[in-house]
């Protein structure tokens, strides 16, 4: 964690850095100096580069922070997991998931009404009509206002991951998933 917080920040820096000087050089071309120009596409480049690699160290943070807080530290005193934390209790976050589940049950019961999916992973329609049930009480669950940040991160990985239980063929590893997923939920998994 300690890591990924240090590559956001000195990237940040960097990126910060770059931007000024991009603005200056262009700043200079406005004022017909001839060698911006080079600067300029200098600039501009490190800067895209800068751009992507400051969006993967974010997400390698955040990762990192959902991780902490699925093995039980959601309360410590860091940034970045004290972001997810909020993140992961908004309602927004909770309704989003509910409804992503509830779009996977209606998608299974009504076959022939399968819509092209965002995501690039399918998902069974037999394995998700046969735990409708336990679906269902997770999307409950999700719905409730006293959740954990731990019960909310697990049900989001397990809707996100491409390598979830809920995108393979196997009903009893997606049933120990959504078990494990709603004793978090209910209790924080103590």
């Amino acid at each position: 964690m300690t890591r990924a917080i240090e590559a956001v920040r000195y990237t940040g820096r960097q990126w910060v850095h770059v931007a000024a000087l991009l603005i200056g050089s262009v700043i200079a071309r406005i004022e017909r100096d001839g060698w911006a120009l080079p600067l300029i596409c200098t600039a501009g480049s490190a800067l895209v580069v800068l751009t992507l690699l400051l969006a993967g160290y974010r997400q390698r943070e955040r990762d990192c922070a959902i991780g902490l807080i699925l093995d039980g530290r959601e309360h410590m005193p860091i940034a970045p997991v004290e972001r997810q934390r909020r993140r992961l209790l908004l309602d927004r976050t909770r309704q989003g998931l509910a409804r992503s589940l509830e779009d996977k049950i209606r998608q299974a019961s009504d076959r022939r009404a399968l819509r092209p999916r965002v995501t690039p992973v399918p998902f069974d329609p037999v394995v998700v009509s046969t735990l409708t049930g336990e679906l269902f009480d997770v999307i409950s669950l999700l719905r409730t206002p006293s959740v954990s940040a731990r019960g909310v991160a697990r049900a989001e990985r397990l809707v996100e991951r491409a390598l979830s239980p809920l995108y393979g063929g196997d009903v009893g590893a997606l049933r120990a998933e959504l078990r494990r997923v709603r004793d978090l939920l209910e209790n924080g998994g103590s």
